[in-house]
């Protein structure tokens, strides 16, 4: 097979700050006319959106079979437990733990294997497809979109026992060119936000490897219940996810957002003629809940006429939250567990938070003012000495 290497650097000035965002595109296959370009401005559509210090590698495949259940398909590649996690036991995509770590946690690796099947009568054009065409640019940001996280560790086996971290490592026809680590027997970040209507976590809702497991994940909605950014993005309320309808389809099921929305980059509920080229602001809710940091184009996570200021960061035994028309002070896990709330009754300039008995490890800082609905969210870190 024909095998190039597309490298592509993204550089935009933001305000007064200079960034390069960067994803590299390794192409292995015949490439139909545009299908480079489409691919390239894909990669750029997601780096208008997301801070990327570090490059984030996409192996391709070009093929062309129709004995293939689908149009494209992503592999991501995981870690767990690497430098800064937010959560430990919790596998995340390494597009992301790159950017948490600050370096690279799978070096001689690539993020993610993307598998685009020309079986599918694609349009590699910028303009709007023919109705009888499928929008590459569209599709490709959709299965980038799943390396980035929007990805779930969830399964449901043929005697229909549930588990988290047990996908099997057997893709033929295809295969990773990374080791599997969809066995790695632990739930990712994105499964842990997933809740019932009931409100109950699946992660937590029964055991392991059971049929109970099982049945929670094949039975009822599924929502993404991010309190912090992807609730707040969605009119306040858990976005719902695929599945739920008494099976499971691996690579459908859970790490798509739910197909009554319709035209939504994460959901597979479009297709011929249609173009669905910009993240809904639930969708950039929910990788910034996962960890993801985003441009101000995307959710601003500061005001500048509402500032607070927290220090020091890391915290020990303290932490002062100072700034103006100070309302409350709530304090979270970075999985959206409510720690403590301060209410600033005596209208001070600064408020003081407790952390002595808080575990080690990253915390959200959600500072409300008076007289306004906008809020300021800081990412904090409690290190006992």
């Amino acid at each position: 097979m024909k095998k190039i290497i597309l490298v592509i650097a993204l550089l935009f000035s933001i305000c007064i700050n200079a960034q390069v965002n960067t994803f590299s595109f390794t192409i292995t296959g015949t490439q139909p006319t545009g299908f480079a370009t489409a691919l390239q401005i894909a990669g750029q559509k997601w780096s208008n959106y997301l801070q990327i210090n570090v490059p984030i590698k996409v192996n391709v495949f070009i093929v062309n079979a129709s004995f293939l259940p689908f149009s494209a398909i992503t592999f991501a590649n995981g870690r767990k437990n690497f430098p800064n996690a937010p959560v430990t036991n919790t596998l995340y995509v390494t597009s992301l733990a790159n950017q948490l770590a600050g370096s690279e946690t799978n070096v001689g690796e690539y993020d993610m294997d993307i598998y685009f099947n020309l079986f599918t009568p694609y349009y590699f054009g910028t303009g709007k497809p023919p109705s009888n065409k499928t929008d590459f640019i569209s599709t490709a940001m959709h299965e980038i979109g799943h390396g980035l996280g929007f990805y779930s560790d969830g399964y449901v086996d043929a005697n229909g026992k549930g588990s988290f971290g047990n996908i099997p490592s057997s893709t033929f026809p295809i295969a990773t060119s990374f080791p599997w680590h969809g066995q790695d027997s632990v739930p990712g970040i994105f499964d842990k936000y997933m809740v019932k209507t009931s409100g109950n976590h699946l992660t937590t809702c029964a055991p392991q490897n059971s049929n109970a497991l099982g049945d929670s994940l094949k039975n009822g909605a599924i929502y993404f219940s991010g309190p912090l950014y992807a609730n707040t993005s969605h009119s306040n309320t858990p976005v719902r996810l695929s599945g739920g309808a008494g099976t499971f389809t691996i690579g459908v099921d859970l790490l798509h957002i739910h197909q009554s929305y319709a035209n939504t980059i994460m959901s597979y509920y479009w297709g011929v003629g249609d173009t669905v080229r910009i993240p809904a602001p639930w969708e950039l809710g929910i990788l910034k809940e996962i960890g993801w940091n985003l441009k101000a184009v995307g959710i601003k996570e500061n005001n500048n006429s509402l500032m607070a200021t927290a220090y020091p960061n890391p915290a020990n035994t303290t932490i002062s939250v100072a700034g103006q028309n100070i309302s409350e002070v709530k304090l979270y896990t970075v999985l959206g567990d409510l720690v403590c709330i301060s209410e600033n009754v005596l209208k001070a300039d600064a408020l003081v938070i407790d952390t002595k008995d808080l575990n080690d490890g990253v915390y959200l800082l959600k500072v409300a003012f008076n007289n306004t609905s906008q809020t300021s969210t800081k990412k904090i870190m409690v290190k006992h000495r």
